[in-house]
Parts: C-alpha cells; structure tokens; sequence
C-alpha cells in the first residue's frame, strides 16, 4: 500500500509597520525677502533632509523590532518643480542629493508661486512571509513672501483613513488625528483655534458634534488634536477649521474621511467529519472558517456575521443549522448527496440599538447600548 501525503505550512502573525518621514534639516516651506531677494532659509546653505523610518514589530519574534529603512528595496525619490501649471522632474547632484540610507537633501529654492513636489517610493520584502509591502510619501515645499501673511493648515493624516477591525489602534482603540495651523512656517500654537465638525450624510451638510450621538467622539473637539474610537466609526468625514484668535477674517479648512474596511477576505465551508455518509454514520459536523492575506482569522465571529445552512441534496431547499463557526448534523437528516453552505457578512462598527419608536435603548444608567449588525443583506443561490 502506497504512502498517503498530505502539507501544511506555517502560519505567521502578520508584521506590525510604522512608516514615517524624518526632517533632519532644513525647512519645507522657506520666506522670499522681495527687499532684499534672499530665502530663508536658504537651501543653497542648509539643504531640506529627509530620512525615511521604518519601524517594524514581529509579533512572533523572528524578525527583531527596530528600523528597517536601510533594508528597503525598490527605493525612489521624485522631485518635481511645479511652475504656471508645468511639471519638470528635478536632477539629482544639482537640484538635490541622496545618501546611502535613502535620505534626500534639496538644495534647490522655490522662488513664490512655484512648488517643489517630493515623492518617496519604496518596498519591504519580507523573505520569511514571502510578502512584500509598500510605502508611499508626498510632501510639498513651497515659498511665500515674508511681507505677506499666509495661514496654512496642516492636517496631519490622509485625506483618506482605512481602519482595519483585525488591528488594535493606540490605548482603548482611540487614535488622535492633529491639526495644526501655521503661519508659514511658525506653529501658532495658543494663538490658534479650531473647530471640528461631521459630516451629515442625510442632511448633507458638516454639522457640529454632539457626543451623545457621536459615540466614536472621544475628546478635542475644539483644539487641534480630536481623539476618535475606531471601534465606532463605520464612514466618518471630519472637517476641521482653523483661525487666529485675534482675526477670524480669514479661515481654512481641512477635511478627511475615516471608514472601517476589511480588506480582502474568502470564507469558506466544510465537513470536518462525515463528508461521505456510511451506514455507520451518527452525524457529521459543519465547519467554518474565514481567511484573509494573513490567513485563517482567529475568533471570526468577532468580525464577521456567519450563519451556516444544510440540504441533503442539491434539490432540497437549504435548511439554517444557525450561527456560528460550527454545527453538528443528525444522521436522521443526511442523505447520501448532501450539501454545506453559509453566508458570511461583515459586521458593522458599535451602533446604538434602537427601539421601534426610534429612541435609543440605554443602560440604568442612561448610557446608550450598542451593538454590531451585518452590513449586507443575504444573499442565496
């Protein structure tokens, strides 16, 4: 009788990656004295540097935590000057300079009007996991003139925030976002202030927050730095304004949109045991699992809503077994050609629940009580 073979693999916790851009000198936004027709500072003399970090964390132990920006792969600077509407990519060793760890250093000034557009590529390849990862960075360094006052807000995050239920978020999932109002390039710190609204997606319009209906509102409101519970936040567009204390004249704006996203996901569903009936078959048990890139999801219930059917044949109507990730079938209801199936929906972030009348269901306390609900309908054969 020959050998029966069967493999598997090892399974690794996925790496935890924080990417981020060091100044190490310089300035991204410089003053033209139209007097006497100096910059300031001057690149010429002290060069903008930037080096890129990136810290990296093994759950599992096998790849050290510490920065691993050296190791990148696929690393490229773009250094674009944009003047009346014209884009011409920059010469490195004339217009700037790169060093051995993936720094940049810009020596060239942007005379008012124009920018310099600064774009970072690069990859981490992760031999162990066989998987690659990417990290893109855009900064760009503009000049005004030091006679005129210019306000600009700096909101420091993407326009676009993708938080993923499988990833712990800061202290109690709260994650701050900051913004920060600059009159060139001096923080006006106290001399600022902000306002945070949401977006209304029924009334469509930014209205202010309420925290008793915003539960994914955790403080900051009406400072620079607004915290948020991600585990409450299902599509969230914030806007923050921002103004001198002493002139509310002249305003600007920021905006953002936070989502909960999954990322890609398959389900699938099998016997355990009894996937072929014999005479000698009790019953068998149905199984569930949900995988993504890092593979099987442990505990999907927490994420997803998985409810599994049966049918003793591929004529019979399907039949709920309830949810769960698994389910035990009576031998009384098999037949020799039976099916297993299941619906898997993701879940929403935390909700209030609401009772029929439209009021929110609270606590003794008067605290509302939430909770997660599937964000599709279900779909059959």
């Amino acid at each position: 009788m020959r050998m029966k073979r069967t493999g598997g693999r090892v399974v690794h916790s996925p790496l935890s990656f924080a990417f981020s851009m060091e100044e190490t000198g310089g300035s991204w936004i410089q003053k033209y004295n139209t007097v006497n027709s100096e910059f300031v500072p001057d690149r010429t003399l002290t060069p903008y540097g930037l080096r890129p970090h990136l810290y990296i964390t093994d759950p599992d132990g096998n790849v050290p935590s510490g920065d691993y920006a050296t190791s990148m792969i696929n690393v490229v600077w773009t250094v674009t000057l944009v003047s009346d509407g014209k884009e011409t990519q920059l010469t490195e060793g004339t217009d700037y300079t790169l060093k051995d760890d993936h720094t940049l250093l810009l020596g060239s000034n942007v005379t008012p009007g124009n920018l310099v557009r600064l774009e970072f590529r690069g990859d981490y390849n992760n031999a162990l996991r066989n998987e690659v990862s990417h990290f893109t960075w855009q900064k760009e360094c503009v000049t005004e003139n030091e006679t005129s006052t210019n306000l600009i807000l700096e909101l420091q995050c993407d326009s676009k925030m993708n938080f993923s239920p499988f990833k712990t978020y800061g202290d109690d999932q709260q994650f701050p976002i900051v913004a920060v109002l600059r009159n060139g390039t001096a923080d006006l710190g106290d001399k600022a202030a902000y306002k945070w609204q949401v977006f209304d997606w029924d009334q469509k319009a930014w209205t202010d927050i309420i925290p008793e209906n915003n539960l994914w509102y955790v403080s900051g409101k009406d400072t620079g730095r607004i915290i948020v519970n991600v585990d409450f936040i299902q599509r969230v567009a914030l806007r923050v304004t921002a103004w001198l204390k002493t002139d509310t004249s002249q305003q600007e704006s920021a905006s953002t949109l936070l989502r909960r996203w999954y990322g890609q996901w398959e389900d699938n569903y099998e016997f355990a045991y009894a996937q072929y009936i014999f005479t000698t078959t009790k019953h068998a048990k149905a199984v569930a699992k949900v995988v993504n890139r890092q593979g099987n999801i442990t505990d999907p219930q927490r994420y997803f809503d998985i409810e599994l059917f049966y049918r003793e044949n591929a004529d019979a109507e399907w039949k709920s077994l309830g949810n769960g990730t698994e389910k035990d079938i009576d031998r009384d209801k098999m037949e020799g050609n039976h099916e297993l199936g299941g619906i898997c929906r993701e879940k929403s972030a935390y909700v209030p629940i609401l009772l029929a009348d439209g009021t929110v269901l609270t606590d003794s306390d008067g605290n509302p009580i939430v909770g997660q609900f599937p964000t599709s309908e279900k779909e059959f054969d």
